[in-house]
């Protein structure tokens, strides 16, 4: 098979792709060829897994609200000052590199600081900077720069971070992100200062990545990776930490989070709130609480606080004409504690009919949840709009 023969048969799996998900996306996405093709090959060209892919993505840009994360997110300053994810520059092929020290992140002081959903919204936020970043680096180079290099630092790495729970669920959190919704950007990780309490972390996370992700990661110890940098990344845009020739003053690099960063709350004033529930959801058990929303635009609100651990929380639309099925994820299946605060959210109900709040603690062997929440069904005419008095 010839060049020729590869590029035309790519040509007509887009066509395809493009005619299956017409009408789907907004007309900027729908021209982007360069999109098409990366989800198709992350699939392998396997149409319906390509499908299914970039259906779901489209989904999680609506309701995690991506597209405007650029302009109305607003960095919390306990990341500013104490995670450290540092842009360097762009390589020998114009592509960002992204240095994360993150053997040197607090990790336990964070925990105490932030919930998992919203370092989450921090990281998309990052990637979708580099994504403007490349755009920018296309332009200026007069060619096409779509991936990008992350260095992750895990010198002073521990033990405890190893094998803490919470530091696993938020990056195997983010790895499945990151895997679902940026297939084809990862141009190589770098993984520097890697020692034995690294390879716990690895056995864990590396299931969650996909074949191509994984080819692309290299993993050193305390030696080799320098010269590796300085060959793929070149020396001239390197801080002098990474055994470069650039000085970096001003670079991130983790260390312990004051107290006065800590989130405080009274978790009993919360259950004491008007129209607050009491519900018990039993180990090894879900608990389904039904709304029903009998106009379109409807929105369903909800706010809840775990008394003990954590719990898998969804939002789900049943479908009344396939009642056999499981029902709709509108808001995905996600493991949730509220140590921080409460977790609320919203929804607009594109259509009538019985959604469902299900908390799920089935993974539990040993622990019921009390969990004290409010849901209400909020109808179209009864919402206040920004623009209104």
């Amino acid at each position: 098979m010839t060049l020729g023969d590869i590029i035309t048969d790519e040509e007509r799996y887009v066509d395809e792709l493009r005619r299956r998900l017409k009408g789907k996306m907004c007309e900027e996405m729908y021209a982007d060829t360069d999109m098409f093709l990366r989800f198709l090959r992350a699939r392998s060209y396997n149409l319906d897994a390509a499908e299914d892919m970039l259906s779901k993505h489209l989904h999680w840009r609506k309701t995690s609200q991506v597209d405007n994360i650029l302009t109305d997110y607003k960095v919390p300053e306990v990341y500013a000052k104490f995670v450290p994810l540092n842009f360097i520059g762009f390589d020998k092929d114009g592509c960002p590199t992204t240095y994360f020290a993150f053997g040197s992140i607090d990790v336990k002081g964070l925990a105490k600081c932030t919930k998992k959903s919203e370092f989450a919204r921090f990281i998309m936020y990052d990637l979708e900077k580099n994504l403007r970043k490349m755009e920018m680096q296309s332009e200026k180079l007069g060619k096409k720069i779509d991936k990008w290099n992350y260095i992750i630092d895990y010198n002073n790495f521990s033990l405890a971070s190893a094998t803490d729970k919470k530091t696993i669920d938020v990056l195997v959190t983010l790895v499945k992100m990151y895997d679902a919704n940026y297939p084809e950007r990862l141009k190589a990780a770098y993984l520097i200062n890697s020692s034995f309490y690294f390879t716990i972390l690895w056995s864990v996370i590396k299931p969650f990545l996909s074949a191509e992700t994984a080819k692309k990661i290299k993993i050193f110890g305390k030696d080799g990776w320098q010269e590796e940098l300085q060959k793929d990344i070149g020396d001239d845009i390197l801080p002098d930490y990474l055994g470069g020739k650039v000085m970096d003053p001003h670079a991130i690099h983790g260390g312990p989070i004051p107290a006065k960063y800590y989130a405080h709350r009274d978790r009993k004033s919360f259950s004491k709130l008007p129209g607050v529930k009491r519900l018990v959801v039993n180990r090894r058990s879900k608990e389904n609480i039904k709304l029903e929303v009998d106009q379109p635009g409807s929105n369903i609100e909800w706010d809840f606080d775990i008394k003990n651990r954590d719990i898998s929380f969804s939002l789900i639309y049943e479908d009344p004409e396939n009642e056999a099925e499981d029902g709709e994820e509108i808001v995905p299946k996600q493991r949730v504690d509220t140590i921080v605060a409460s977790e609320s959210g919203i929804v607009k109900c594109e259509k009538p009919g019985t959604y469902v709040l299900q908390f799920d603690n089935s993974f539990s062997w040993m622990h019921n949840k009390i969990i004290y929440y409010y849901a209400s069904v909020v109808n179209p005419n009864d919402i206040i709009h920004e623009d209104e008095d």
